[in-house]
């Protein structure tokens, strides 16, 4: 009876033993499995059933209501974990409308009754100047591994920022900000002079510039004469040069200078835009409805359908060719932005364009 006893308590160790086994080795399957799915985070669908990229409808509900925010270096954290699923895959062309800026906010002081050089009437003009050219995401990642970096947006990242040096940038080149990358010559600090005489090119390149110089996914598939896969990346000259090359091209509406110290509705001032291009963008008020910022989106190329800026320099290809193709700003992000968008949550009854000559 005691042998009998001894066996039976032996064979319920053996058999919770046993429960305990298969219990431990279904839960190391599902945390794998969960972080597989992390790591291509559910995004809001933009994309068919084939995965194909489809422009955002033109309505868009909460138009420019939401308060959005970035993420820190989101790019090395997946790198991290050999994942490239989060390389952005957009760039935003953030220009102000100088005057209007200037008249909002007070924010042409530098304190002590100085003005920004911009803001003075000898830099002032009915025009459009250059605020940044920002990586963007189409559609907001969902990863707790990056998002968590956030500091007001828990939930979702918009955007990338303050990114570390990527992986094959070239060793001759500066990553820190760097002057002297700038090109040279009136004909851009007309273009930007915020980032010539009020320092704004150190701040856009640091929170901007460097996660321009992450490449996309496909960024090895050019096959060069060695057989090798070869990599094109780009530099602070090269991003530097693409955005002034661009916002040239781009231009001022003229429609847009002729209205200036004119009050014209929402409408009037989409038109006016629809000159240069026909895509969807969104527009920056303050709180007196004085125009302030366009930002218009272009949907980032693949590197391999990039010409290798080191080896063909010829009239089909230009500077801002990493930026790529204008697209319609999508809603989520950019359109229901209380930042980007906000002359259509609060100026129904008109925008107001501020004139360089007025007192």
């Amino acid at each position: 009876a005691q042998r009998r006893c001894i066996h039976t308590h032996k064979m319920r160790h053996l058999y919770l033993a046993s429960v305990l086994y298969v219990f431990i080795f279904l839960l190391e399957r599902t945390s794998a499995a969960y972080l597989r799915f992390a790591r291509r985070p559910p995004r809001l669908s933009l994309r068919d059933d084939n995965g194909i990229f489809s422009s955002p409808s033109s309505s868009c509900q909460n138009e420019g209501t939401k308060t959005h925010d970035g993420c820190d270096d989101p790019m090395y954290t997946k790198e991290m974990n050999g994942d490239e699923s989060d390389r952005f895959d957009m760039f935003e062309l953030a220009r102000s409308w100088t005057p209007g800026f200037c008249a909002s906010f007070d924010s042409s002081s530098l304190g002590k009754g100085k003005k920004k050089t911009e803001c003075q009437k000898a830099y002032l003009k009915n025009e459009l100047t250059v605020h940044g050219l920002w990586p963007s995401y189409s559609e907001p990642l969902s990863d707790p591994a990056v998002v968590l970096r956030s500091i007001k947006d828990k939930k979702k990242c918009y955007w990338p920022q303050n990114c570390r040096i990527p992986p094959g940038y070239p060793r001759n080149e500066s990553f820190r900000y760097d002057e002297k990358a700038l090109p040279k010559g009136e004909e851009f600090e007309r273009l930007a002079p915020a980032w010539y005489y009020d320092g704004l090119a150190e701040h856009e390149w640091e929170k901007h510039g460097t996660c321009a110089m992450w490449p996309a996914k496909d960024d090895a598939t050019s096959i060069g004469s060695t057989g090798k896969n070869v990599v094109n990346p780009l530099t602070q000259k090269d991003f530097y040069a693409g955005m002034f090359h661009l916002a040239k091209d781009l231009g001022t509406p003229e429609k847009l200078s002729r209205s200036a110290g004119k009050k014209v509705s929402l409408d009037e001032l989409k038109s006016a835009f629809s000159e240069i291009s026909p895509n969807l963008a969104a527009f920056g008020c303050d709180s007196r409805c004085n125009f302030v910022q366009v930002v218009q989106c272009f949907r980032r190329p693949s590197s391999s359908a990039l010409v290798s800026r080191s080896s063909t320099r010829n009239s089909s290809s230009s500077d801002s060719d990493f930026i790529g193709h204008p697209m319609d700003c999508p809603c989520v992000g950019v359109r229901d932005s209380r930042y980007d968008n906000s002359c259509e949550s609060h100026c129904a009854d008109g925008v107001y364009i501020v004139d360089a000559a007025a007192p």
